[in-house]
Parts: C-alpha cells; structure tokens; sequence
C-alpha cells in the first residue's frame, strides 16, 4: 500500500504525531524591536513545529531556549495550526549532513493563540 507524501507522520519522541515534508508551510516569528523573519516548517502538529533556518542567519543570535515569542502559522491547506500562536522554543538543532547541511531546526511549542479580534 503507498501513502501520498505529504499525509507522512513523523513520530520519533513526541507524544503527538507531526505531519511532514509539508508543501509551502511557512511561519513567521514576530520579535520586538526586529523585522518579521519567515521560515519553513519541517513538520508540525497542533502541539507544534520544526522550522528549518539556516546556520549563519543572524536571526539564530536574537533567539534562545526557552524564550517565548510570536508566531503566525500560515497554512496553504487551512490545517491547524494556522494563524497566531504564543510560542516557546523547545530546542535548537544543528543538521548533519544531507539536504539541509548548513541548517538548524527550531523547536517551537505553542503555548497558546492570540485573539487579534480587536485588531
């Protein structure tokens, strides 16, 4: 049986399962005082996303472990997540070789959405 490539679920340690190789699924990460930064996402789940980033980007010097930032999740398909997200960034991860040599995957958790209704 073949399964299409983009319904792939990448489990590895998570308690929930993440859907991969995501067709233009992007975030943006808002953080006070910088421009608006835009990445890929890797994978992603209600719960979360891996954004890829590359290793030199001086947006990796503005971000730490454990620092909540702003995220909107901007979903081509209308799956969840989508829209703006309070966020904490779980790990930071440096990719071997392969496809994505020269770049890191960001850990972001979402801790809960924005209401932007006043907005």
């Amino acid at each position: 049986m073949r399964t299409d490539s983009k319904d792939k679920i990448s489990k590895g340690k998570r308690a929930e399962p993440r859907r991969a190789q995501l067709r233009n699924y992007r975030v943006e990460i808002k953080l006070i005082g910088e421009p608006i930064y835009q990445f890929r996402v890797t994978d992603v789940s209600t719960k979360g996303a891996g954004v890829l980033i590359k290793e030199d980007s001086d947006f990796l010097s503005m971000i730490k472990v454990g620092q909540i930032v702003e995220v909107d999740f901007i979903s081509p398909e209308g799956r969840a997540p989508s829209g703006n997200y309070k966020a904490v960034i779980k790990h930071i991860t440096k990719l071997g070789r392969g496809k994505n040599d020269g770049h890191c995957v960001i850990g972001i958790s979402i801790l809960e959405k924005i209401d932007n209704s006043n907005d």
